[in-house]
C-alpha cells in the first residue's frame, strides 16, 4: 500500500510526560485519509536529542486503543531501546474520522501503513529501521502494511488472530451463523450512509448483547476496561471482519516475522498455517499455558514477547546491514555442512571448517563443548553417518545475526531425519554458527547445536556407529 500517496503528516507536540523508570513520552498526531489521529511516541530513558533510535509501530487487539496493550508494549519496547508509537486507528479513541468504531482490516492496515511513513518523518527515529509490532487481530493488518513496504524492516506478530473462511466457520457458528452476522451488518451499513450508525456494547459483564460478554481483559476494570476505552462496536463491521482471509497474507509476506504465541492462546490453526506459507527468514516463539489475554498487560508473558521482538528486530538489522556477497556465501557455507554430511562429500564438508572447531552438542549428549582439528571431526562423521541407511538435514531460516570485519555469527532452524530401515531418529532446533573469513572465504569455526525435540528411537546413533565400519 503506498501511503505517501494518500497521507500527509504533521506533528503535534501538545505536551510532554514522563512515566515509570523516566521513559520519555510526548503526544504526536498525523494525517491519513482525511483523518488526523492520534498517538504517542515513547523513547527510552537514556534517549538524548539528536540521537536516531529504531523504530516500531504497535497495533494492538480489535476495538482496542492506544492507553490499552499497544501502549503497553511501546513502552517496553522504548525500555528496550527503541523509539515506540502506539496511535489511535481513524474511527477510535482520540483519533478523527466520520466512521465511529469500525473494525474494518483494510482501513487499520492504511492506518498503520501510514504511521511508519509518518515515524521515518521523525528527527527521533532511524528511517532505514522501522519495525511493526501487532497484537491479536492487527497481527495481520500488520503483516498487510509490511508488505511490500520499504518503510518496514522486520514484523514481530504477539498472540497473532490470524483467520481464513474455515476459521471463521470454526469461530463464528458455521455458515449460518456467518451469513447472519454478514446480513446485519449490511444492514448496518445502510443506515451508516443515512447517517444512523448502529454500535453495540463492545465488552460487559452483564449486557449479553454485547460483542464480548464476560470476555476477561474488556471487562476488567484494572485491566482493558480503563476511562479511555470507547467500548463499541460498529455493526457494519462484520462483513470486512468476516471475509478477511489474514491466513494467506504470510504468502506475500517479504520481512523478516516473527510469531510469538501459545497453545493455550486463540485459533493456533491460523498461526500455525500463516507460519508454513511465509517465504522468507522467520522464527516462532511458543509459550505454555498462556491465554490470549495474559498477552495483553500480564508482566511475564509480556515481558518474554517484548524481549523476543527486540532480538529479532536487532537481529533483522543486524542482517541487512552484510553485504548481499557476505550473506549468500555465509550461507552457502552452512548448507555445505548439512548436505556435504547427508550426501557424504566429505571434502565439501571439509572446506566450509577452518582448521580448528569448537563443537557443543551438550544439549543432546551432555558434557562439555569439544575443539578438535576439523580433519579429525571429518574422520568421526565419515565413519559414523554411512551407517544410517539416511540422513536429511533441513536447515532453514538463515540469519546472519552479526558481522565484524572477518568474524561472523549466524542463527538457522533444522530438522534432522536419521534412518535404519523403516526406523526414525528425528530432531528439530537450533544451530548457531560462529565464522571466520579465510583467504576471501566464510569458515566455520563454531557450530552450536540446540535441540528442542526429538521423536523416534535415539539409539539408532548406535546403531548406525556399529553399521558404518561394515558398510564401507
Amino acid at each position: 500500500m503506498e501511503a505517501a500517496a494518500v497521507s500527509t503528516f504533521c506533528i503535534s507536540v501538545m505536551g510532554s510526560t514522563a512515566i515509570a523508570e523516566d521513559i520519555q513520552t510526548r503526544r504526536v498526531s498525523f494525517e491519513n485519509r482525511g483523518a488526523t489521529l492520534a498517538g504517542t511516541l515513547y523513547l527510552p530513558p537514556d534517549y538524548q536529542p539528536g540521537e536516531r533510535r529504531p523504530g516500531v509501530v504497535v497495533s494492538g487487539a480489535w476495538t482496542s486503543i492506544k492507553e490499552q496493550m499497544s501502549g503497553l508494549y511501546a513502552r517496553e519496547m522504548a525500555e528496550r531501546g527503541f523509539a515506540a508509537l502506539a496511535f489511535d486507528h481513524r474511527g477510535w479513541g482520540q483519533s478523527g474520522g466520520e466512521t465511529r468504531f469500525k473494525e474494518d482490516p483494510a482501513e487499520k492496515t492504511s492506518d498503520i501503513a501510514a504511521a511508519a511513513a509518518f515515524m521515518a518523518t521523525l528527527p527521533e527515529v532511524d528511517a532505514v529501521n522501522i519495525n511493526g509490532l501487532g497484537i491479536c487481530a492487527s497481527a495481520g493488518y500488520m503483516a498487510a502494511a509490511a508488505t511490500g513496504n520499504a518503510n518496514f524492516a522486520a514484523v514481530a506478530l504477539v498472540a497473532p488472530w490470524l483467520h481464513n473462511r474455515q476459521i471463521v466457520e470454526q469461530v463464528y457458528g458455521g455458515r449460518e451463523g456467518v451469513s447472519k452476522l454478514i446480513a446485519t451488518s449490511r444492514e448496518a451499513e445502510t443506515s451508516e450512509g443515512r447517517g444512523q450508525p448502529r454500535t453495540i456494547t463492545a465488552a460487559s459483564m452483564t449486557d449479553q448483547t454485547s460483542l464480548m460478554y464476560q470476555i476477561p481483559y474488556y471487562t476488567e476494570a484494572d485491566r482493558g476496561l480503563i476511562p479511555q476505552y470507547d467500548n463499541r462496536f460498529n455493526l457494519a463491521s462484520w462483513e470486512p471482519w468476516l471475509t478477511y482471509d489474514s491466513v494467506s497474507l504470510g504468502a506475500k509476506l517479504d520481512k523478516p516475522t516473527l510469531i510469538v504465541h501459545s497453545e493455550g492462546a486463540a485459533v493456533l490453526q491460523g498461526a500455525h498455517a500463516f507460519y508454513a506459507l511465509l517465504p522468507g527468514e522467520k522464527s516462532e516463539l511458543w509459550l505454555d499455558d498462556v491465554s490470549q489475554f495474559d498477552f495483553y498487560d500480564r508482566p511475564e508473558p509480556v515481558t518474554i514477547a517484548a524481549d523476543a521482538a527486540a532480538a529479532h528486530f536487532t537481529r533483522a538489522n543486524a542482517s541487512q546491514q552484510i553485504a548481499p556477497q557476505d550473506r549468500a556465501a555465509i550461507i552457502d557455507t552452512i548448507t555445505d555442512i548439512a548436505a556435504g554430511a547427508d550426501r557424504h562429500q566429505w571434502d565439501r564438508v571439509r572446506r566450509a571448517f577452518a582448521d580448528e572447531v569448537t563443537l557443543d552438542y551438550t544439549s543432546l549428549w551432555g558434557g562439555t563443548p569439544t575443539t578438535q582439528a576439523a580433519d579429525d571431526i571429518i574422520r568421526q562423521w565419515s565413519g559414523f553417518l554411512p551407517g544410517f541407511d539416511e540422513t536429511q538435514h533441513l536447515v532453514t531460516n538463515h540469519a546472519i545475526t552479526s558481522l565484524e570485519g572477518a568474524k561472523a555469527t549466524a542463527e538457522a532452524d533444522f530438522q534432522a531425519t536419521h534412518r535404519i530401515g523403516t526406523d526414525l531418529w528425528v530432531l528439530t532446533g537450533h544451530y548457531r554458527y560462529e565464522l571466520i573469513k579465510v583467504n576471501a572465504a566464510w569458515k566455520v569455526s563454531a557450530l552450536t547445536m540446540t535441540a528442542t525435540h526429538e521423536t523416534g528411537d535415539r539409539g539408532l546413533a548406535a546403531r548406525a556407529a556399529e553399521r558404518a565400519p561394515k558398510i564401507r
